[in-house]
């Protein structure tokens, strides 16, 4: 029997430490990239298909929300000076994708403001 539990309430942790982020704010890409069907002619209208694996587009993101408090203005600080250092495990309920060699890319924003957020963008290797 399947597991038909919906994703919700995952955990983040980036390097070792875990982080507290805004409900409703995770998301994530595989990193399998994209794909394509290129169309060639072989002569005297025969036409064929190619199944083409665009591997530029092969790599993961995961984003999420923090709250902009001290140690999290802190901490992603130190992701962004980490380059593709950084390591990003999103985890629930039998669910875990670690992206490996994540770089915070987005020149995120500091939103000082009761209700505001910080943005991040991180981009990995395929997720495993």
């Amino acid at each position: 029997m399947a597991n038909n539990v919906v994703l919700s309430n995952p955990s983040i942790v980036v390097n070792n430490v875990s982080v507290g982020v805004i409900p409703n704010s995770i998301s994530f890409t595989e990193g399998l990239g994209e794909q394509q069907i290129r169309t060639y002619s072989s002569g005297g209208g025969n036409v064929q298909t190619a199944y083409v694996q665009n591997l530029e587009t092969a790599y993961s993101m995961v984003k999420f929300s923090l709250l902009p408090t001290d140690e999290n203005i802190a901490l992603a600080r130190g992701w962004k000076t980490n380059g593709a250092n950084n390591v990003v495990t999103m985890s629930d309920v039998n669910f875990t994708r670690t992206f490996l060699q994540a770089a915070l890319l987005n020149n995120y924003e500091v939103n000082t403001s009761a209700d505001g957020n910080i943005d991040l963008e991180f981009t990995a290797l395929t997720a495993v």
